[in-house]
């Protein structure tokens, strides 16, 4: 990449995040990533799609939940339909695929996004099989190294559902124990 174009590929950022990119350029964009033009910027210009855009191209964004090519995109695409769109029930079945940890999300970028995103989910309409899956998380784990910041998303995310607020997602209850947010929240009390 030579130094004009890293520069315009943070200028493009920049620009999605102030709004200044006009809708033809927008859809330019688009139209890129959609041909398979967007090169290694995929994530760049996805995020400046999904950023100027807005929800008109929930189809393009929901195209890269499952990614094995690039997990950030993934994690991407999964962050913006559930967190920022707020329309991730539409993807409660890719959400469940990719909470059961996909070899191909190496860094579980894509898993992490999927707990947030199924916390996210919860929190506008009840889905028992997201539930399950988050206080199993939040109970058992996955069985692997960073058990402890897996279960602790899964308990923030379920804490997110049940309505807390995100004060009260960073301090821990009495005893310490993350848990007692999402109980105390189920009790109607922290």
């Amino acid at each position: 990449m030579t130094v004009a174009h890293d520069a315009y590929v943070r200028q493009l950022i920049a620009r999605a995040k102030d709004g200044t990119i006009p809708p033809q350029e927008v859809k330019q964009i688009a139209q890129a990533v959609t041909e398979c033009r967007a090169g290694r910027e995929l994530y760049q210009r996805l995020y400046a799609v999904a950023r100027a855009g807005g929800p008109a191209y929930e189809p393009l964004i929901a195209a890269y939940l499952i990614y094995p090519e690039d997990p950030e995109v993934s994690a991407l695409a999964v962050q913006v339909l559930t967190a920022h769109w707020r329309v991730g029930a539409k993807y409660r079945k890719q959400i469940l695929e990719l909470l059961g940890s996909p070899e191909w999300d190496l860094d579980d970028d894509v898993f992490m996004a999927a707990v947030s995103g199924a916390g996210w989910i919860l929190h506008d309409g009840f889905d028992a099989e997201l539930l399950r899956a988050l206080l199993k998380l939040a109970e058992e784990g996955r069985g692997e190294y960073n058990d402890d910041l897996m279960q602790g998303l899964a308990v923030e995310a379920t804490a997110r559902a049940l309505g807390a607020s995100h004060a009260e997602l960073t301090r821990l209850p009495e005893g310490g124990h993350p848990c007692g947010v999402v109980a105390g929240l189920a009790e109607g009390r922290t």
